[in-house]
Parts: structure tokens; C-alpha cells; sequence
């Protein structure tokens, strides 16, 4: 366990090392710690993601119930009406997880852009996150002011758009009506020559 804790030191001074050679000879590279999950709970992005994961379960949990109607009325119907509604429940499923997905990005997109936006403006070499620091000063901890950031910028959260496969079938129907305008142009084509004959 010391070899370890020796081997983590040993790259931790090469790393400091490393960012301070960047710096003015005599000062030590700044650390900041932050909590993130601080950060997404109390930041404004934040709230309006959960908001919206809420907003989007309380749609989703009306329509697996209203599922959930159909199937009772649909015992010892055909196969069919029990496929569709699988398929419905599937659909369902793939929302949810685009939605999460989408809100997930969008945020964490956000909170790296701020975490770099503090690091540069504080003049801060390393920011970690607060679970990792086996010690460190309250000073070194940034979790508020990345929380101000992030609440100065915002996100709008929509529902993630479908992959566009049912326009393709319109643009293979396009098309064969221009094979038909090919196909009507040989027919001016023998035209051309009768006038060249005269």
C-alpha cells in the first residue's frame, strides 16, 4: 500500500513539475478542488435539467399506463395488437434514454466549459474533483464560484429529433419521377432530328 501511495506521489511531483515550467521560477502551480455533484444540484443548468428528466417521467409514466389500458383491453387479441404495443413500449424506452442522454451532455458540455473558463481567469493549473483530494485548504475549494459561472449561462433542454428515415422513402420517390423525365426526353430527342433532315 506505501509503494502505492509513493508511486501516486512520485507522479503527482512530476506532473506539478511539468506545470512549472509554465510558470514564473519561485511560484507553485494553484490547484482548485470541486464538488460536481454540488455543482449540478445547486447550479441553475442543473435544476433545469432535473426539472426537465421530471417533466419528461411524468409523460413518460401516463403512457406506459395508458399502455398498460390497452393491453388489458386487448387480452385475447392477435399477435399483432401485442406487437404493436411492445414496439410502443420500446419507443418509450429509447425516448427516456435520448432524453437522459441529452440532458447529461448538455450539461456536462457546460460545466467543462465554465471549469475552464475559471481555471484561465484564477490563473489555476489543475482543477480536481473533491472526492479525489485526500486533503486540501477550504480556500482550494472552487465549488461556488463554478456554480456562479454556470448559473450566468443558459441550456435549453428539448426533446432529442428522431433520425430522419422516414423522409428517405420521399426522396426515393422523387427519384423514379425523374427516371420519367429522363425517359420523356428521348421522345423530343427524334424531333430534333426530323428538323435537321428539313
Amino acid at each position: 500500500m506505501k509503494k502505492i501511495v509513493l508511486v501516486c506521489a512520485a507522479v503527482l511531483c512530476l506532473a506539478l513539475v511539468g506545470c512549472n515550467q509554465e510558470m514564473p521560477s519561485g511560484s507553485s502551480p494553484k490547484v482548485a478542488v470541486v464538488d460536481p455533484a454540488k455543482v449540478f444540484q445547486d447550479s441553475k443548468p442543473g435544476k433545469d435539467g432535473m426539472a426537465y428528466l421530471e417533466k419528461v417521467s411524468a409523460e413518460v409514466q401516463q403512457e406506459f399506463k395508458d399502455l398498460q389500458k390497452q393491453a388489458a383491453q386487448s387480452k385475447g387479441q392477435s399477435k399483432d395488437t401485442v406487437t404493436d404495443i411492445q414496439a410502443q413500449v420500446a419507443n418509450i424506452q429509447e425516448r427516456v434514454t435520448a432524453e437522459q442522454q441529452m440532458v447529461v451532455t448538455k450539461l456536462n458540455d457546460l460545466f467543462q466549459k465554465v471549469l475552464e473558463q475559471y481555471r484561465k481567469e484564477n490563473g489555476v493549473a489543475v482543477v480536481i474533483p473533491i472526492e479525489q483530494a485526500l486533503s486540501y485548504d477550504e480556500s482550494a475549494d472552487a465549488t461556488a464560484e463554478v456554480v456562479a459561472l454556470m448559473d450566468k449561462e443558459s441550456v435549453t433542454f428539448e426533446t432529442p429529433a428522431k433520425p430522419v428515415e422516414k423522409e428517405k422513402p420521399a426522396a426515393e420517390k422523387a427519384k423514379p419521377e425523374e427516371a420519367k423525365k429522363d425517359s420523356a426526353k428521348p421522345e423530343t430527342a427524334p424531333e430534333k432530328k426530323t428538323d435537321t433532315k428539313q
